[in-house]
């Protein structure tokens, strides 16, 4: 991921290290690649670290569940899922199930994974079309046998003049 930083949370966690210490160590990649953590070094270079045996694959997807929390930028969040398309790829993953095997590792919906992901990685998407003409595999309105119920009209009475009314469609209508 790029180096950009918030420098206010640079400054928050200089304050916060000088009173109560380090409380989260750094998480490095054996190659040396910081997978957590470069706002606590760039604080402090000398904040603890600790190596965690990760490959190039869960050493993306570490450093995306691990900055849920602080709320990535759209462009870190869209630079690390290039990141981990790209191990994919190069892993033999191929482009139709691409954003599938995206899914399985990241916490966010398919459309926010399309919406950030360059068109080179996406398959094609198209939703289901409707067919033109519906195939209709029962009887049709007039094949079919109408039975018509008949209702007891429910009547009324006017609270003003005490008249009989029944309801007929949405009007009230004085019965004669």
């Amino acid at each position: 991921m790029s180096e950009e930083y918030d420098e206010e949370v640079v400054e928050w966690l200089k304050r916060s290290r000088e009173q109560i210490g380090e409380l989260e160590e750094v998480l490095v990649a054996p190659d040396g690649e910081i997978i957590d953590g470069k706002h606590r070094l760039r604080a402090y270079p000398g904040w603890k670290t600790k190596v965690v045996q990760v490959d190039s694959i869960n050493k993306i997807v570490q450093r995306i569940h691990r900055n849920i929390h602080r709320k990535l930028s759209k462009a870190e969040t869209k630079e690390a899922i290039v990141q981990l398309a790209l191990a994919l790829e190069r892993q033999g993953t191929p482009k139709e199930l691409l954003i599938d095997e995206l899914k399985k590792y990241l916490p966010f919906s398919e459309d926010y994974i399309r919406s950030l992901l360059p068109s080179r990685f996406k398959r094609e998407y198209r939703k289901k079309e409707k067919p033109a003409v519906k195939i209709l595999t029962e009887p049709t309105v007039a094949e079919k046998p109408v039975v018509v119920k008949e209702e007891k009209p429910k009547y009324y009475i006017c609270p003003v003049c005490a008249s009989k009314l029944v309801l007929k469609g949405d009007v009230l209508v004085a019965v004669s």
